[in-house]
């Protein structure tokens, strides 16, 4: 594949593929919401169907979602859902789930995030070392120089903004997923982030996507099937809500500094975001493979605005964690 080389990638060809609506085997997706119902909560003002697009509305917000599908956007920003929208008793309705753990946290963020902390973000160079990640030999890319690269210029943009980052890897290193994890908690990591380049035999995909732990009993993006590890209780489940607006920022700010294609907020229970005591995300910042991409990528400029809409994305997280900790520290009404 002219010299395209997938080692490391994570990825397998057709693995992003979007998932049939049907879901196999699992068993923690709870009860059926039906929209019309939702509508009149949580302060959304309106809702809206036109065939199977499907529109709720706050005064800041909207919600769309696709029936039969796990497709939903926030505020244009595509997130992908634990279950698809689905017609229950006539009504389109949506699983308890992903009310909990997907539109509430981003609905209200302040209480979402009311026990976390912001003080220590980790940054996590995907590869290193004898692992090279994805490559692409005919333009000399290679995943684990560009991740390090990217990793160092988001600690640079955040200790501007006097954020404590560390580096799990500051080096051309080969250091074990286990490890990195065993860093981010030695150290006492209030966010990780992962940084990856993606990689698939189908050259023209391309995009950026953030990764984040789905909650236990659900599925992965990528597949409908729920095994015993899916149905597993992770460290990074602690954190479900948190998980979800640290991604969903991630994405967001990705998308206005790169001008990507969005393949959205994914499910995945990748090794470094499900062990680490803390809310977490693994970037994809684009496709080494993309015959186009990858020609932005060898470009300074482009990966700058890469590093710097990792950057912003934390940066929103963290005033969302300090906007709910001065929310918590306001008295109540007097009884």
């Amino acid at each position: 594949m002219n010299g395209l080389s997938l080692r490391g990638a994570g990825v397998l060809a057709g693995l992003w593929l979007a998932a049939p609506a049907a879901l196999a085997g699992s068993d923690n997706l709870g009860n059926a919401v039906a929209l019309s119902k939702l509508s009149k909560s949580h302060g959304f003002v309106s809702y809206s169907t036109e065939g199977k697009n499907l529109t709720l509305k706050t005064k800041f917000s909207t919600l769309s979602l696709e029936g039969n599908t796990r497709k939903a956007k926030f505020n244009d920003t595509l997130i992908w859902l634990n279950a698809p929208v689905s017609r229950h008793w006539g009504s389109w309705s949506i699983r308890e789930s992903d009310v909990t753990k997907t539109i509430l946290p981003l609905l209200n963020p302040s209480k979402a995030l009311r026990p976390e902390n912001g003080r220590l973000v980790v940054l996590d160079a995907g590869h290193g070392g004898s692992d090279p990640g994805a490559s692409d030999a005919r333009r000399r890319l290679e995943e684990k120089n560009i991740t390090l690269e990217l990793a160092q210029s988001v600690r640079t943009m955040l200790q501007k903004y006097n954020v404590e980052a560390r580096l799990t890897r500051g080096s051309d290193q080969t250091i074990e997923l286990d490890e990195r994890c065993q860093m981010a908690n030695r150290w006492g990591a209030d966010l990780l982030v992962s940084i990856h380049l993606n990689a698939a035999a189908n050259t023209g995909s391309s995009g950026v996507e953030t990764h984040i732990l789905p909650p236990a009993g659900c599925p992965i993006t990528a597949s409908t099937f729920v095994g015993d590890r899916d149905r597993a209780v992770f460290p990074g489940n602690r954190h479900d809500e948190a998980n979800m607006i640290l991604g969903y920022q991630l994405q967001r700010s990705l998308l206005k500094f790169t001008k990507a294609e969005d393949r959205g907020v994914r499910r995945s229970r990748f090794y470094v975001i499900r062990n680490v005591n803390c809310p977490a995300a693994l970037v994809e910042c684009g496709f080494i493979s993309s015959r186009s991409e990858n020609v932005k990528i060898m470009t300074a400029a482009y990966r700058d605005n890469v590093a710097r809409g990792i950057a912003e994305g934390i940066m929103a997280y963290l005033n969302l964690v300090k906007r709910a900790d001065t929310n918590a520290a306001k008295p109540g009404p007097a009884k």
